[in-house]
């Protein structure tokens, strides 16, 4: 017998304007990718990108979580009349590539054995990604930390804050500061550092001094300066590596298929 489609609704609630919308799935994930990823990008990382959006936003759902835009809980999201405003006159040649995105990849989502997966993403690695264990403790054997080196040449790879001694003494609650001693993880971010005889971890430090990321080199003088690389929790597909890789000629499954080892492209109504 041919399932027909039923065009499942999403709950969004936006925090700009404090309401709850339902949206269609594709109109809600033509606006996710519209805020998360450029529309300059390759249109494979731009596929590859719209069906982690589809799996993570059904992940959530099945947890039983309403979705909000902000980007820090969930996944970002703008309606057309905010990405006009984003866009400028570019705003239909832009709406159409990425609704293009959704509709080649409609219904499309990743499990792993059955399950739907949870697949985060974020803006560029520092060569490779990280494994969930290490950024949020808890084992998932999709998110581990894969080779990413396309993002080495990035645009924004390094970054360096510099806050002075006093500062940083003050928000650490340190008498001095002494750097005694770092652990990475193996996508080579700061697991713990300690710190004048008092350990904190790195993603800690990271949002303490809103680093783009917990991959950094710290010097101490008078100034302490953070030499960063990459942007964001390094965990699940970086948006940066799949551009890189689509333009290397990689399509979205095998994007999808790198940052996502060992999950299966399902078409949700042949399942």
């Amino acid at each position: 017998s041919v399932k027909t489609e039923k065009e499942e609704k999403i709950k969004l609630y936006r925090e700009g304007t404090k309401e709850t919308v339902n949206l269609s799935v594709s109109d809600y994930l033509a606006g996710v990718i519209s805020a998360e990823i450029s529309p300059l990008y390759s249109e494979e990382a731009i596929k590859a990108q719209a069906v982690a959006a589809h799996t993570y936003a059904l992940y959530q759902q099945e947890k039983g979580v309403t979705l909000t835009d902000d980007y820090k809980k969930h996944q970002a999201y703008i309606s057309p009349e905010e990405a006009k405003e984003k866009w400028g006159e570019k705003f239909y040649e832009y709406n159409e590539k990425m609704k293009k995105a959704v509709s080649d990849t409609q219904n499309k989502v990743l499990f792993y054995e059955n399950q739907i997966a949870n697949t985060v993403f974020f803006a560029l690695s520092s060569g490779r990604t990280e494994d969930a264990a290490d950024v949020w403790g808890g084992k998932v054997p999709y998110l581990v930390s894969v080779d990413s080196i396309e993002d080495v040449n990035a645009k924004g790879f390094e970054s360096e804050v510099k806050v002075s001694a006093a500062e940083f003494k003050n928000k650490l609650k340190l008498e001095s500061v002494n750097i005694e001693s770092v652990t990475r993880t193996e996508g080579g971010s700061v697991k713990k550092i300690r710190i004048s005889g008092k350990d904190f971890e790195g993603k800690d430090i990271r949002s303490i001094f809103g680093l783009r990321s917990a991959n950094f080199e710290i010097s101490s003088g008078e100034e302490i300066v953070f030499k960063v690389k990459g942007y964001g929790h390094g965990v699940g597909m970086s948006q940066n590596g799949a551009n890189e890789n689509a333009k290397n000629g990689m399509n979205f499954e095998e994007i999808l298929a790198k940052y996502y080892p060992g999950t299966q492209l399902v078409d949700l109504f042949e399942k």
